[in-house]
């Protein structure tokens, strides 16, 4: 990794810091709310999964497709440095920036989940689904902004991506081996959690890799 490399990787985590901060401090204050009766509990868990996808999708909007609204990309391919060096910077910066605020929203939800009587221990592996299913979420969104050439296309991965959400949580969540121990006292790590987990990490892997394979070939990037 060159040092044009790091410092775009740097300059991401700078342009970003405030998405970070915010995302963060908002992925808190929901699990707060969370852990307020049941009625907190509901908007807390709602609040929670709409600052991780927002700001999955801001970071994937403004990280990219402004970029090329505002043709600053073409002074930053004008650096000493290839496609695929961008490409690679571009992913990973994004990714560090979006990892920041999945990692404190997702150990927040832990705590809430270990930490208070009232939510029972049994939710954890649903819980831990829906973590990761949001990192991989945020991984095709990530994907399909660094392919997409145009604002619609960008526009139509991101409705896809919020509507796969809802069809994960009602599609994982009356699996009988995800629904049957949901509500118990202690979490069941079984063969279904583990398969929908396999799953999840293969699309997080596909997504993250395919832009190495075709945007950072592509002549014409611009």
């Amino acid at each position: 990794m060159n040092v044009v490399t790091r410092k775009l990787i740097a300059k991401e985590l700078y342009v970003n810091r405030w998405f970070i901060v915010g995302g963060s401090l908002s992925g808190i204050a929901s699990i707060v709310i969370a852990s307020v009766g049941k009625m907190g509990f509901n908007v807390g868990a709602l609040t929670w999964l709409t600052t991780i996808i927002a700001t999955g999708v801001m970071l994937a909007l403004y990280g990219i497709m402004n970029e090329r609204k505002e043709h600053a990309l073409q002074f930053v391919l004008s650096l000493p440095l290839s496609i695929a060096d961008y490409v690679g910077a571009k992913m990973l910066g994004l990714l560090l920036c979006f990892l920041a605020i999945w990692l404190v929203s997702s150990a927040a939800a832990l705590v809430l989940v270990f930490g208070k009587e009232s939510v029972p221990d049994g939710v954890a592996p649903y819980t831990v689904l829906l973590c990761v299913f949001m990192l991989a979420n945020f991984a095709v969104v990530l994907c399909g902004a660094m392919h997409a050439r145009s604002e619609a296309l960008t526009s139509a991965v991101i409705v896809v991506t919020n509507m796969g959400v809802s069809i994960f949580m009602f599609t994982v969540g009356p699996m009988e081996g995800i629904n049957k121990y949901m509500w118990g006292p202690t979490p069941m790590w079984n063969s279904t959690f583990w398969s929908v987990l396999g799953c999840e990490l293969a699309v997080l892997a596909i997504a993250l890799a395919l832009p190495f394979f075709l945007a950072a070939r592509r002549r014409d990037f611009l």
